[in-house]
């Protein structure tokens, strides 16, 4: 299960998070408030990792500028993730790889995967910028 609590200082949740180390293990961390630059709009992902192969499985997740979240019932192995989703103002669905920066314990045999985009279009980048625009005006 995941260990919640309140950082004193900051007030902002901790939860126990992992990243990847120079050795390629993974290493529990205290999560500190939110690090994203951009919001994050939800969107259907398909995700594959590369060291497993198997084919694309769909998740749930929200994608900004940088990258995606997702969540796993089990815990990557791995740096990296291959992800295609759709954008409604592209024709080709983007495919490209993903750097999991962390994986936080959600609880309940939840993990979330936190990747960033590695080398992404620029068109696609555009595209990707238009969609989190139009869609954060339309919540205002």
């Amino acid at each position: 299960m995941a260990e919640r609590r309140r950082d004193r200082r900051s007030g902002a949740d901790r939860t126990n998070e992992s990243e990847l180390s120079g050795d390629g293990s993974r290493r529990l961390q205290p999560r500190m408030g939110d690090r994203r630059d951009s919001p994050r709009i939800p969107l259907a992902l398909l995700v594959r990792y590369p060291e497993v192969g198997g084919s694309f499985e769909e998740r749930g997740g929200d994608v900004g500028l940088g990258g995606v979240y997702f969540e796993e019932r089990f815990e990557p192995q791995g740096a990296g993730v291959e992800l295609r989703f759709k954008l409604p103002t592209l024709q080709e669905e983007v495919r490209c790889l993903g750097e999991i920066l962390r994986v936080s314990d959600e609880g309940e045999g939840v993990f979330g995967v936190h990747a960033r985009f590695e080398e992404l279009p620029s068109e696609t980048e555009r595209a990707l910028a238009r969609f989190i625009d139009d869609n954060e005006l339309s919540r205002s």
